[in-house]
């Protein structure tokens, strides 16, 4: 008697024939095979936090360099004029120009005023299509159209010399009310329609009016209640008629800068700075974590100490001690108009901000010098174009230039980040191959040795069963 056994090895099972958990050592074994490309991956993870935190700076730094442009931008300093107006419902005043300064009296007896005609509508509108012209421009009106149709058909049309409206009349029916697109005593305008349906209500004519009044012993009368020539770079804009012995004054203040435009980009600069200043020094300040343990820790302290930055803070923070050529000398330094790392504070200790360097905004302080003599202040913060010298804002941007601007530092650090971190994409990719076909190695160990132990199996057990059959013949 034979015993036969089935030598297929199956191979679906780990450890099927040694009892031993295969797929777990091959797992465990790569594990280790994989180390040096987790170490690799976690660069590449640094490096792009790097290139992320870089980015970062880079932009706040492009905004402070906003900033600073702003206070040397000519547009700036440039003269203008207030103009106001003491009571706002009668009169409207817009500086379009240089203007003479001073007060102005300004009277409306009348506004001006568009021409209107009134027609009644019958309600079922035109038998038959009608033609309507008005002030020789020509529209169709389809029969049966109702008023509103009407006057749908006309506001539709943008070379309309009229407005039209649909008024409902009290005693019955409806008119359509046509309004001169113009105003002034000239904006009148003819209507006539080749059915004959329109009716003029000739008591609710409007004959269209000028405006009429003074600024000051000059009298004006124009066909719209915008004046453009009565003051010299004013526009006024007329909204109601004064009341007799009440006239609106206009006045128009002395050209000058604009003081308090300026001292907001001056505040709006100190805000960035700051917000510079804070972003810089938590990552420069971040250390790395000794023995990391997560893998946020392991992306801590990329630009710790970055010389690049920490030199860039230096240099502004020496660039604001600066002096600069103004002609008075009471105005040549930042902090004597009012910006400055701020004052020592109880026994003549430093606050943080001032040890972070930060910067602090005394706007009474500057608004006084402003006052006192705007051409130093200007030439602090921006130079002085004429004598060719150079203020605060030009020594700021040439301190930030060479770091944001298009190939600067920043530029550079990103762009070597990228290859950097498509070097490491490439170191890793070809790793995954090794390690995938030193994976697939282990597995056909593990496979083949599975395989022998289970024919080696199946061989001892035909024996045995070969010896007990001999044993139980020879019994």
């Amino acid at each position: 008697m034979s015993v036969s056994a089935d030598l297929t090895p199956i191979i679906n099972f780990s450890g099927l024939a040694s009892g031993v958990d295969t797929s777990s050592i091959v797992q465990q074994l790569m594990a280790i095979e994989a180390q040096p490309e987790n170490r690799l991956k976690t660069q590449q993870s640094q490096i792009q936090q790097k290139k992320t935190d870089l980015s970062s700076l880079q932009t706040t730094l492009q905004n402070l360099q906003f900033a600073v442009e702003d206070l040397k931008s000519p547009t700036l300093w440039q003269d203008t004029q207030t103009v106001d107006v003491n009571d706002p419902t009668k009169v409207a005043a817009t500086r379009t120009g240089g203007a003479g300064t001073g007060g102005y009296s300004v009277t409306v007896t009348q506004l001006a005023s568009a021409s209107q005609h009134w027609f009644n509508y019958p309600a079922a509108g035109p038998a038959a299509d009608d033609t309507l012209t008005i002030s020789g421009h020509t529209f169709t009106i389809a029969a049966g159209s109702d008023a509103t149709s009407a006057a749908n058909t006309i506001n539709s049309d943008p070379d309309s010399p009229v407005y039209a409206s649909v008024v409902n009349n009290p005693s019955g029916g409806q008119w359509l009310a046509f309004s001169s697109k113009t105003t002034g005593s000239t904006s009148d305008f003819t209507v006539t329609d080749s059915q004959g349906v329109l009716t003029e209500d000739a008591s609710r004519k409007v004959v269209g009016a000028n405006a009429q009044g003074t600024v000051g012993t000059l009298s004006f009368d124009e066909p719209t209640n915008v004046i453009n020539d009565a003051i010299p770079g004013v526009s006024l804009t007329l909204k109601g008629v004064t009341a007799v012995g009440a006239p609106v004054t206009v006045t128009v203040g002395a050209p000058q800068p604009d003081y308090a435009g300026i001292a907001a980009k001056v505040k709006a600069f100190v805000d960035q700075y700051n917000s510079t200043i804070d972003q810089v020094k938590a990552k420069t300040g971040e250390a790395p974590v000794v023995n990391p343990q997560t893998t946020a820790d392991q992306l801590k302290g990329d630009l710790y100490q970055d010389p690049m930055l920490d030199d860039l803070v230096g240099e502004m923070r020496v660039g604001v001690y600066g002096s600069w050529a103004t002609g008075n000398t009471s105005y040549d330094e930042m902090s004597e108009i009012g910006i400055s790392t701020g004052d020592a504070v109880g026994s003549g200790t430093l606050n943080q901000d001032s040890i972070d360097g930060k910067l602090s905004f005394d706007q009474d302080k500057f608004m006084a010098a402003l006052q006192a003599d705007p051409d130093s202040v200007r030439k602090l913060l921006s130079g002085d174009t004429e004598a060719g010298t150079d203020g605060f804002a030009q020594t700021m941007d040439n301190l930030l230039q060479p770091v944001v601007g298009a190939e600067g530092t920043l530029d550079q650090a990103i762009t070597s980040s990228d290859d950097e971190y498509r070097s490491l994409a490439d170191q890793i990719s070809s790793m995954d191959e090794l390690l995938q076909q030193k994976q697939d190695m282990l597995k056909q160990q593990f496979t083949d040795m599975e395989t022998a132990i289970q024919q080696s199996q199946a061989a001892s057990s035909q024996v045995s069963g070969q010896l007990a059959a001999l044993a139980s013949g020879s019994g």
